[in-house]
């Protein structure tokens, strides 16, 4: 009952965002195919399970979390198989595990495999797995501080499923559920696990 408590909200989403593009398909006509360059943005929710034992998507900034914005390349391989890079930010403002550090910052730096499930199709649903670096900066709120050159590197890994939607041969939106497999060798404010699940909605165009 926790699960459905906790991830219903984003299914209410995701029916309410392609109910609203639905229209779209049948003004526009075409087919176009989600296999093509991409340059996209997202914003989401992403929330360690050390920071939140019970993380929910329905409100953003839980536990004075920022919600987590990114931008992102993509690279059709052929075969339904595309290359993903990926470059976030999300900050943590009320960070109570050590007393000298308030806040921290995360930029997760991405590379993920991307299967098209109907690549040729005006939407299709995905699966993405990879890994990453992710910098973390301490008593950092700013996505381009002054203490961007204090940042730690730590590593992790990505796995995830999702779906592409394209409004016209040059534009798609999407929605995916990522779990990050996040670890730091030094803490940060006193945490060395980041990990947990994610949920972001998006835009691409599409070359």
């Amino acid at each position: 009952m926790m699960f459905f408590k906790n991830y219903l909200p984003c299914w209410y989403i995701l029916f309410i965002l392609i109910a609203v593009m639905l229209p779209f398909r049948f003004v526009f006509g075409d087919e176009p195919s989600l296999q093509k360059i991409s340059l996209g943005v997202e914003f989401g929710n992403w929330q360690p399970h050390s920071l939140n034992d019970e993380p929910q998507f329905t409100t953003f900034g839980a536990a004075g979390a920022t919600p987590y914005y990114g931008i992102s390349c993509g690279l059709p391989l052929g075969s339904g198989f595309g290359l993903r890079f990926s470059l976030g930010y999300w900050s943590l403002k009320d960070l109570e595990e050590v007393e000298t550090v308030h806040s921290l910052t995360l930029h997760p730096l991405t590379l993920d495999i991307k299967y098209w499930l109907i690549p040729d199709y005006w939407i299709s649903a995905y699966v993405i797995y990879g890994g990453g670096i992710f910098w973390g900066i301490e008593n950092e709120t700013s996505p381009f501080g002054k203490r961007l050159r204090k940042a730690r590197a730590g590593w992790g890994g990505n796995l995830g499923a999702g779906f592409d939607f394209a409004l016209t041969s040059h534009f798609s939106l999407g929605m995916a559920f990522q779990y990050h497999y996040v670890r730091f060798k030094d803490a940060l404010g006193g945490v060395d696990d980041f990990s947990g699940p994610k949920i972001t909605g998006g835009m691409n165009i599409l070359f």
